[in-house]
């Protein structure tokens, strides 16, 4: 059993592992490299293999840095099956279109047709014959329908994680730990932290404050995972203190639909009552006119849009409407990539180039860690105790390398793999 490692080795982002026998050749995820412009051109190099010689894609979910270059992959040659949970399979067609609307730069709405007509469905915790190998899916919290898999054969064995979430979460259950394997690959996003911060006192404060002093708030989220978050919590807010309610404007179609996708596997969550209302009470903007009258209002409002680290999407047309409103408050309640717009902003940078357009921005600016969908370092090192050699990718060099020196502690032996690097079982 051979591993080689093809992206998220240098990164969080960019997933792409290949496992192959001599019978068998599997891509483990096909993601998107996501970031400032010289990591996203990472994503117009060439495979370093041939589509049409991968027998199978494993998908663990539905993020754009696991899913984004799928279609690329079938535009290339590749025609076999791509194994995902059902949750994952409806995420993932909504990722990827998006993907497509936004830039054609490497790929078409054509291809992403094709892809859907790729994919697979399993079942967590069913195994699966491929091949000569076997593969179950396990749950792994962080997004609906997100697993880790376990691979076996030529009596040998390995989990790739995927993502892993967090203990607590709010809308999906606590991962389970890993089982025991020859190797475990797993990502390791915040390896080098602990998560700070209580999400519900973080939102009381920041919507409890746009109340009582009639601000504008801007959210800048992420559309799956995050997004159906924040709107679940702020619709819990709102029946808490129904004398603090206020106008919230819900910006972001991916968004909007992946809370369809949530409520209909509501056996998979734990929040799709809260979801249901919240998308009957809060407004939907569409239309030009709904987003040019928004900066004529006056506070108390809420407008949630995304992308997350602000690198596109609506959010930026709602930052540069209000870049003079003193009384506007940006909240960032996620990760922030390395040179992305929220991370600068973070930074304390307030006069930014955004879509060619010079923004001065001149309102407060909130973030957060507390919101993560990742699990965090205790999290991780307690996801996979129970195994002794462990490769660590989809991680800054921090985060992994302060999470190697804590595995290392318990006798573990850690490999921080390098692109292209392989390594046989």
């Amino acid at each position: 059993m051979k591993i080689t490692f093809l992206g998220g080795t240098e990164s969080v982002t960019g997933s792409l592992s290949m496992l192959e026998t001599n019978e068998t050749k599997i891509l483990i995820d096909c993601g998107m490299f996501q970031g400032p412009s010289q990591i996203e051109d990472m994503n117009e190099i060439p495979f370093s293999f041939e589509p049409k010689n991968i027998d199978y894609v494993i998908l663990t979910h539905a993020h754009l840095d696991h899913c984004g270059l799928l279609p690329k992959l079938v535009k290339e040659g590749f025609n076999g099956k791509i194994l995902a949970t059902k949750g994952t399979i409806d995420l993932a067609k909504i990722v990827m279109k998006d993907a497509a609307n936004i830039s054609d730069k490497y790929y078409e709405e054509a291809h992403v047709t094709a892809t859907i007509h790729r994919f697979k469905a399993v079942k967590i915790n069913e195994t699966q014959t491929i091949g000569n190998l076997s593969v179950k899916f396990l749950p792994a919290g962080h997004i609906l329908g997100a697993s880790s898999v376990k691979i076996s054969g030529d009596n040998k064995s390995v989990v790739f994680s995927g993502d892993i979430g967090r203990s607590d979460d709010h809308l999906l259950h606590a991962p389970p730990v890993c089982p025991e394997a020859d190797l475990v690959v797993m990502e390791s996003t915040y390896g080098n932290r602990m998560r700070k911060g209580d999400i519900y006192k973080e939102l009381h404060t920041f919507l409890m404050d746009i109340s009582r002093n009639k601000k504008i708030g801007l959210v800048a989220s992420f559309a799956i995972a995050r997004g159906q978050l924040l709107i679940s919590l702020i619709s819990e807010f709102f029946e808490r203190h129904p004398e603090e309610s206020f106008p919230v404007y819900v910006d972001s179609p991916m968004m909007l639909e992946a809370c369809k996708i949530y409520m209909q596997h509501a056996e998979e969550t734990l929040k799709s009552k809260e979801l249901t209302f919240a998308l009957e009470r809060f407004e939907h903007l569409e239309h030009i006119r709904q987003w040019e009258s928004l900066k004529k209002k006056n506070g108390p409002i809420l407008i949630l849009s995304s992308s997350g680290m602000m690198t596109g999407g609506r959010v930026l047309r709602h930052f540069v409407n209000l870049q003079d409103r003193k009384d506007t408050v940006l909240f960032l309640p996620g990760y922030q990539g390395e040179g992305t717009t929220g991370q600068r902003l973070l930074k304390g940078e307030r006069s930014l180039l955004v879509n060619g357009q010079q923004v001065f921005w001149q309102g407060e600016i909130l973030g957060s860690g507390a919101f993560s969908s990742h699990a965090d370092q205790k999290e991780l090192l307690e996801w996979a105790e129970l195994n002794k050699n462990i490769c660590l990718i989809h991680g800054e060099k921090d985060a992994k390398e302060s999470l190697k020196a804590e595995f290392e502690k318990s006798g573990k032996k850690v490999l921080l793999p390098v692109r292209g690097q392989s390594i046989v079982l």
